[in-house]
């Protein structure tokens, strides 16, 4: 969730658990590690960012989010924007393609190491000697702070 008042811009992550965070920048959802890591490597440069700047780097790490093999567009993004003398506005297709064109030519970053996606029994335990068929359960668990 994200916001602005007079105590100035606000950022928040909310979990299913009712825990919340505040943050200075966050990605969440499938893949969203290589969002995070990118955000992470250029925090230092936000402050001193203008708007368009701040798009644009919310778009590649956006962009790092996708597989190789699609591309970030105006039809699988959207952007809103809010803040000090600014209320809150969604930009047109017009808009946001300006933003993708100017990141065209950017470096993709690799994928993260935990955005790869288990698509076959690779890492799951081999079935038990007797034979049994019963379904083999498989837990992750995230480490909350509080």
């Amino acid at each position: 969730m994200a916001g602005y008042d007079e105590l100035g811009s606000h950022l928040y992550q909310l979990c299913p658990s009712a825990n919340y965070y505040s943050c200075k920048c966050m990605a969440i959802g499938a893949r969203s590690q290589s969002a995070r890591t990118y955000l992470e490597k250029n925090l230092d440069k936000f402050p001193t960012s203008n708007q368009d700047e701040l798009i644009k780097h919310c778009m590649r790490a956006l962009r790092d989010t996708l597989p190789n093999e699609v591309e970030l567009t105006v039809k699988n993004c959207a952007v809103s924007i809010v803040g000090k003398d600014t209320p809150f506005s969604i930009l047109d297709d017009a808009r946001i393609g300006t933003y993708l064109t100017a990141i065209e030519g950017d470096e993709r970053a690799p994928p993260a190491q935990d955005d790869t996606l288990v698509t076959g029994d690779d890492n799951l335990p081999p079935p038990p000697p007797d034979g049994n068929a019963e379904p083999r359960v498989i837990v992750a668990t995230e480490r909350m702070e509080s």
